[in-house]
């Protein structure tokens, strides 16, 4: 046995006995900082620990929702006093640690908007404190197809599809090749289809960053009803066969991925499990979802990241449009135009908007009210009040074409001149020369005019 020395025996106690202290020490101190935030924990209001929602989507939809979610309990009168500057029309309500802000209608483009708080107060202890929350709108786009000429034309300019800022008065070149038969917008960049000189098509993905890439067809055919979805993440357009290969296709719906494109396109399967024949097809802006119209009639929504079975609606009539600023469709029903929800599966006729026999075309803006026009003219039509003048084509010109903005504040109004020719495009023909007006509909004040067709909101 080893024995230690005297003075190390007499060390040990005295050591334990000071780390015994110095521990004691430790914890009451910790004891009392702890007691100094809880009670401070209990002194303070509520405070905001995250927002969940996309403030961006305000401008294209009404129904946003932004979710604050606090780090206590929130009294109901949490609700009371919170303000929008500048002004829109919201609803509160509260819930557990959440104070959520429904938008009831749109809001404006290219604004800096500040949502004030002024008492989040908690359940428990009744301690207040303000919170705030501030965005800003994306700006007001349209893009454009200019084209450069005729389709037999040699050499010239090419065709460019072009983003007209409207909002900062600028304006930025997206793609240009030869021959643009049409293009989908998603945001960040667009699909092209190109022709060649024999009208056969490509396709091709052009970004802001990114060189101009060809992405793969399921085989030699025709592309048609060209659109993207930034919200889906997806391209999608129908294809119909018109060389040999392992599979033929008639009027097939096709997706691509927007972060996988080397993938190629893949068909999208209907209800019974078989590539899907779409007469007409839409993305429902916001959500990853589309719908589309079989050539029985039959309409079908669909997941376009597969994450969900297809759904069937049924035979509702004849898709029309995506009703502006919602969730909702345009159908033409056996007693006339009406709006199909989407979130309950209502129909519900149009009535006071109902389109005039002079009218050359009309879109939807509510189940009360419409845009129409004719050569000359374009009106606002609403239920249980006058028309409203909303554009008039100069002499020496007439309207083409309307399409309203995501959020049906704003219309495209498409303007040719009386004695244009046709670009004899063998897909999608165009007046040369043609313009789009943009112009408030409410107001029917100018906003901009810009060059080129096929604006990116008619879609």
């Amino acid at each position: 046995m080893i024995r230690t020395s005297p003075e190390t025996d007499a060390v040990r106690p005295r050591s334990s006995r000071r780390w015994i202290v110095a521990g004691v020490a430790v914890v009451t101190g910790l004891a009392a900082v702890s007691t100094v935030l809880a009670a401070g924990a209990l002194e303070r209001g509520p405070r905001i620990r995250a927002v969940d929602g996309d403030p961006s989507l305000t401008v294209l939809q009404s129904g946003v929702t932004l979710v604050f979610r606090a780090d206590q309990p929130l009294d109901p009168r949490s609700g009371e006093g919170v303000a929008v500057e500048p002004a829109a029309p919201f609803q509160v309500e509260v819930t557990g640690s959440t104070l959520r802000l429904r938008f009831t209608d749109t809001v404006d483009h290219a604004r800096e908007y500040r949502v004030s708080i002024p008492a989040l107060r908690g359940r428990a202890t009744g301690a207040t404190a303000p919170a705030a929350f501030d965005f800003l709108t994306p700006p007001l786009t349209v893009t454009t197809l200019e084209r450069g000429g005729g389709f037999d034309r040699a050499g010239g300019a090419d065709d460019r599809i072009v983003r007209h800022d409207l909002s900062s008065d600028t304006e930025e070149v997206l793609f240009s090749a030869p021959r643009i038969q049409e293009y989908a917008d998603d945001g960040s960049g667009v699909v092209a289809a190109v022709l060649d000189e024999d009208g056969r098509t490509t396709l091709v993905r052009a970004g802001r960053e990114t060189d101009p890439e060809p992405l793969p067809l399921p085989g030699e055919g025709t592309v048609g009803l060209l659109r993207a979805s930034a919200d889906a993440g997806r391209t999608g357009f129908v294809f119909t066969s018109t060389g040999g290969g392992d599979q033929s296709y008639i009027s097939t719906l096709f997706l691509v991925d927007a972060a996988d494109p080397g993938a190629g396109p893949q068909a999208v399967l209907g209800i019974d499990g078989l590539p899907l024949q779409a007469d007409s097809w839409f993305f429902i802006p916001g959500s990853s979802y589309l719908v589309a119209q079989t050539p029985t009639g039959t309409l079908v929504l669909l997941d376009a990241t597969g994450s969900a079975p297809p759904r069937l609606l049924g035979e509702v009539g004849s898709l029309r449009e995506v009703l502006p600023a919602s969730t909702s469709l345009v159908v033409d029903g056996t007693s006339g135009p009406a709006v199909l929800d989407l979130t309950n599966g209502s129909l519900t006729d149009i009535v006071g908007a109902v389109v005039d026999d002079v009218s050359t075309g009309t879109v939807f803006l509510s189940a009360s009210a419409s845009v129409q026009w004719t050569a000359t003219d374009v009106v606002r039509r609403v239920a249980s009040e006058p028309d409203a003048a909303v554009f008039r084509a100069g002499a020496g010109g007439r309207i083409e074409e309307v399409c309203v903005s995501p959020s049906g504040r704003y219309a495209a109004v498409g303007v040719v001149r009386a004695d244009a020719g046709i670009d004899e495009y063998p897909t999608r023909a165009e007046w040369l020369g043609r313009t789009s007006t943009v112009v408030e509909v409410a107001s029917g004040d100018v906003l901009a005019e810009v060059p080129g067709t096929r604006p990116d909101w008619c879609a």
